[in-house]
């Protein structure tokens, strides 16, 4: 994950989604001036984002990165559960996402390794924890597959 701040992921999340400012402050219930500033990652008037609000804006933007951001932060990778796949075409299609994710990280980690600059850093970092994300989803669905086979047995 890129080296971002909380208020730099709440800026992105408020300002770059299809929804407006005015909005989001209408889903949200917060007022508008104060969201919109609230989210300036320059801002130097102290203006906090309250916390009470943020499920509810992430909610209506469908943006979770700084609920990511925070995970990372501590230590933990924040993966959205899969809706399961049923059909062996879906589940081929998921094996081959997987493998495409997992050369990609091995990439970017040659390039980092080779040339260790932030931008490649950065690049490494995402790739990993987007081949982390898949395997959590992929561990599911072999969980899921699994306990189908088992009442087979039974």
């Amino acid at each position: 994950m890129e080296n971002n701040s909380i208020k730099n992921c709440l800026y992105e999340t408020i300002h770059r989604n299809k929804k407006s400012v005015a909005q989001l402050a209408d889903e949200t219930g917060i007022s508008s001036s104060y969201l919109y500033r609230s989210a300036l990652p320059t801002d130097e008037s102290g203006v906090r984002f309250p916390l009470d609000y943020l499920l509810p804006l992430m909610k209506a933007t469908n943006n979770y990165s700084i609920l990511k951001h925070i995970a990372n932060l501590c230590g933990f990778v924040l993966t959205a559960l899969p809706h399961l796949k049923k059909n062996k075409k879906e589940k081929n299609d998921m094996i081959a996402e997987y493998q495409d994710s997992t050369v990609t990280a091995t990439k970017k980690m040659i390039v980092f390794f080779s040339t260790p600059t932030e931008e490649n850093f950065n690049e490494a970092t995402k790739a990993l924890h987007e081949v982390l994300e898949k395997s959590c989803s992929a561990k599911q669905i072999i969980e899921k597959e699994f306990s189908g086979q088992l009442e087979f047995y039974l």
